[in-house]
């Protein structure tokens, strides 16, 4: 289990639900603060404004608005004697002041990194602290799909430590592209990219199933392997990171999404992946270790767990041989049928993995396991339409599918089922079949009960009533 990679999405998780208590109470508190200072500040333009509070509330090129308004205001408001002054300016100085801690208060900025602040324990708690529950959501996602796959080939604790490191670099690079930027970073995406950047290089075959949605129609999914789709995501990010730079041209800027962290976490992980590669450090320190757990215990060794960590080696004919050994031995054991369909797909021995993952399925149908068997059936269909499992069986997910109302995809395994049937098949399953086809479709119906009628088991009685049907869809029309 990737008990590390969960661990991380829970400690988000949880850093999300206790900050989000206290966010709108402190958001509230500075914003009652600003409006005070601001209120106070114009109705005595005559005082010095702190130079960071004003940077803070008036930057963006508001500055020589700000002091074209002030001069006027100044014209108006008479300035008062220099003891009434101090006081006044005392009062705006502790307002600014009270304004800052109420800054400092809100969590974001808190916990998080600070370009111009440098803190060196937000290095760490940054990447904990999200904005959202969509920024959550997707972070996590991202790294539920890549992460365990980099915990598993290099270890718990390697695993761990490329993290946080990617983490921290991502975030220092951001900083050196927006050294005086005093807004906070958070999220996990830099480390998050750190960890698909390796990805890519350890696992740059492995297919991804995308889901798209353009307007109310178009919509569906698609595979496309990680050595298409993560260069390509990393060029997007590196061109908004170049669209931001030119919108904040003075450097100060870097405000909404951290591209640059996302970049640089990326090619970060890249590098180290390499550089682990060309060290053979997986070879010589990490696989050795991974086995000798692997294999402790009493003897026992766990056939999926071995196989998967050989193929993550690159020795994918090992581990396709040890599943293959195995399922042969038992071929009802899901977890080594499931795993040796995969990794079959994956070197092109798809049909010889399928007649396995073919007897799972129809054992699974015999034991009335029909969520599962229909999964499996789809996943088989989807990856190797040539596969296929007896017509009885196949019924059976048919009738299932009927009786849950899923009425698409009982009409296109129907159409499939009707192909296979014929004078060698059971009348009663046939006449069941004709059946369950009236609610499906007339044509499909239709085609079913012709069946029926030239059967040479066809009873007399079974066939004027089979007659009749036929003639109730061809619209009044004498049947044969």
């Amino acid at each position: 289990m990737p008990w590390i990679t969960f661990g991380i999405m829970a400690l988000c998780l949880f850093a999300h639900l206790f900050l989000s208590m206290d966010v709108g109470a402190k958001e509230k508190q500075l914003g009652n603060s600003a409006e005070e200072l601001v209120t106070y500040y114009f109705n005595h333009p005559y005082l010095e404004l702190n130079p960071e509070i004003k940077k803070l509330m008036f930057s963006g090129g508001d500055e020589e608005r700000l002091e074209a308004m002030l001069s006027a205001y100044r014209q108006m408001v008479p300035r008062p004697d220099r003891q009434i002054v101090s006081q006044e300016q005392e009062k705006l100085d502790q307002l600014g002041t009270a304004l800052l801690s109420s800054l400092n208060d809100v969590p974001y900025r808190k916990w998080g990194y600070i370009p111009a602040d440098r803190s060196l324990l937000a290095l760490m708690t940054y990447m904990f602290v999200h904005g959202g529950w969509l920024h959550l959501l997707g972070n996590l996602l991202l790294l539920y799909i890549t992460g365990p796959f980099i915990e598993d080939l290099w270890g718990r604790p390697i695993y761990a430590a490329f993290y946080l490191t990617m983490g921290t670099l991502s975030a220092l690079m951001y900083a050196s592209h927006f050294p005086n930027f005093s807004g906070p970073l958070i999220g996990a995406s830099g480390a998050i990219a750190g960890v698909m950047g390796a990805f890519l290089i350890n696992f740059y075959k492995t297919k991804i199933n995308f889901f798209y949605w353009i307007g109310f129609f178009f919509r569906g999914t698609f595979e496309a392997p990680a050595f298409i789709m993560l260069p390509l995501w990393v060029l997007l990010e590196f061109f908004n990171a170049r669209v931001i730079d030119s919108i904040n041209a003075q450097g100060g800027g870097g405000g909404g999404v951290a591209h640059w962290a996302h970049v640089w976490g990326f090619v970060f992980g890249v590098l180290v992946a390499l550089g682990m590669k060309h060290l053979k450090i997986e070879e010589k320190y990490i696989n050795p270790k991974i086995e000798a757990k692997i294999h402790s215990g009493e003897g026992a060794v766990d056939i999926v767990i071995t196989a998967m960590h050989k193929k993550n080696m690159g020795r994918i004919d090992e581990a396709y041989d040890i599943l293959l050994e195995e399922a042969r031995r038992n071929p009802m054991r899901k977890d080594v049928v499931d795993a040796l369909w995969d990794v079959g797909l994956e070197m092109g021995n798809g049909e010889e993995a399928a007649t396995f993952f073919v007897k799972l399925i129809e054992n699974e149908v015999r034991h009335d396991q029909m969520d599962v068997a229909l999964k499996r059936f789809m996943d088989l269909k989807s990856k190797f339409p040539q596969a296929s499992i007896n017509a009885n069986y196949k019924f059976a997910l048919l009738k299932y599918l009927t009786e849950r109302r899923d009425m698409e995809e009982a009409k296109k395994l129907a159409t499939e089922l009707l192909e296979e049937v014929g004078s060698n098949s059971s009348f009663v399953m046939l006449q069941n079949f004709a059946e369950l086809a009236k609610k499906l479709s007339p044509s499909l119906a239709k085609k079913t009960i012709e069946l029926c009628l030239n059967h040479p088991e066809v009873p007399v009685d079974q066939k004027e009533m089979l007659k009749d049907d036929l003639k109730d869809l061809d619209g009044g029309t004498e049947a044969p």
